[in-house]
């Protein structure tokens, strides 16, 4: 793709691309990809490497790894869990199938940048945006590229900038519901088991939960707790001392925050959101590899056809939330509905509900789970152990509802 610049004010223009993308990770470069086919593209990514600072835990379907053929990323395969709730239940399950895989994010977001890439799309470091103005036939995105301020004009952007989206911003979109803080250290330890460990509780992590999963070469150990229970870090360190990891050489530090609760709108006039600039993160895992790159295959599919039309307003971009709902939006809504019975339960309860859940009928049941669809099972679990009903039974029985009804 050809750059012409030329100056205007101070700044440089950079003209050609019709569609810009502000973030580099998989959800922008999952767009990148697929818009690239039929139209100019550009990326605009802050930082100076893809895939760094990483923030996620690395825990995916195996779905997420071949929707990008990024085998070479996997780190670890995981067959089964053993949950952990506060008084000392522990429900062990495993499966025969692999459920999920770790990956290595650097090398994961790399592929996702290859991908894009050899698709047409530029990819442009260092560039930070720092202001959107909408006009009716464009808009102006202005950045910072190695301290020297540019600007370019776009028929259309795309936010994939994360949880703190400055698009989002620009466009005066609701932001998700809530943000969720996680902490997580990789530790020296060799542990090529195939079984992660999740911990529940409000003493563990409050509103939330922490994990231990192994990555063949290394161990990961992480917190994320809800607002208002102050720093993860408090969290992390009682629980390193509680799994005798205390003393063990920390080879990296992570924190993020993860968007919960997608919000009322992911555009608006030649503005669209993908990924965590969307909450599109699933409400039970925080995972958003899967969401955020299947929202931004469907952003892409009706940012080409709007352009063909000529059309980029509000209204016409309105198609793109209402077909990445139909796709993955009642997960999340369903999601997020028993997360708020969750958040509803004690420490007591959420024993009750570890004793409850530890049968073997109920067991085979979550052997049989897919992480990105989680809320399925809710109803064959409820059938193995009717008792659960009580934990939430409003919330519950609305979800069911939703469910048999087929809306959001």
């Amino acid at each position: 793709m050809g750059r012409n610049l030329i100056s205007d004010q101070g700044f440089d223009v950079m003209m050609g691309s019709k569609l810009v993308v502000i973030g580099g990770g998989p959800a922008g470069c999952s767009f990148a990809a697929k818009a690239a086919k039929g139209a100019a593209v550009t990326i605009l990514e802050e930082h100076a490497r893809t895939g760094r600072p990483v923030q996620c835990t690395g825990l995916v379907s195996p779905r997420v790894v071949e929707m990008i053929r990024a085998k070479e990323s996997v780190l670890c395969t995981i067959r089964g869990a053993r949950f952990h709730f506060p008084a000392g239940t522990i429900v062990d399950f495993r499966s025969a199938d692999t459920k999920a895989l770790v990956v290595d994010r650097q090398a994961f977001d790399q592929r996702c940048a290859e991908i894009a890439s050899d698709a047409g799309a530029k990819l442009l470091m260092n560039c930070r945006m720092t202001k959107t103005v909408t006009r009716p036939e464009s808009v102006e995105v202005r950045y910072l590229r190695e301290g020297k301020s540019e600007k370019c004009l776009a028929a259309l952007v795309i936010g994939a900038d994360g949880y703190k989206s400055r698009v989002s911003e620009m466009a005066e979109l609701p932001p998700p519901r809530e943000r969720i803080k996680g902490l997580q250290v990789d530790l020296d330890i060799e542990d090529r088991s195939d079984v992660l460990d999740v911990y529940v509780g409000s003493k563990v992590a409050p509103g939330f939960f922490a994990w231990r999963i192994p990555c063949g070469d290394f161990v990961r150990v992480g917190v994320c707790v809800s607002q208002g229970n102050g720093p993860p870090s408090q969290y992390l360190r009682s629980l390193l001392k509680r799994l005798d990891l205390e003393d063990e050489k920390i080879l990296e530090r992570i924190s993020g925050v993860i968007p919960i609760g997608f919000p009322l709108r992911t555009y608006a006039d030649r503005t669209m959101l993908v990924g965590d600039a969307a909450g599109q993160a699933k409400p039970l895992s925080g995972g958003g590899l899967y969401t955020g790159m299947t929202a931004a295959r469907i952003a892409a599919e009706v940012a080409l056809a709007a352009m063909e039309e000529g059309d980029l307003s509000a209204n016409r971009l309105s198609e793109y939330q209402r077909k990445w709902k139909e796709e993955i939006g009642r997960e999340l809504d369903r999601g997020y509905l028993i997360r708020r019975a969750y958040l509803r339960l004690s420490d007591r309860r959420l024993e009750a509900l570890g004793r409850t859940l530890d049968r073997p009928e109920v067991k085979e049941v979550l052997s049989t789970g897919d992480i990105d669809f989680p809320s399925l099972l809710a109803p064959q679990i409820i059938k193995a152990a009717p008792k659960l009903l009580r934990f939430a039974p409003q919330v519950l029985r609305s979800m069911f509802s939703r469910t048999s009804m087929g809306r959001l």
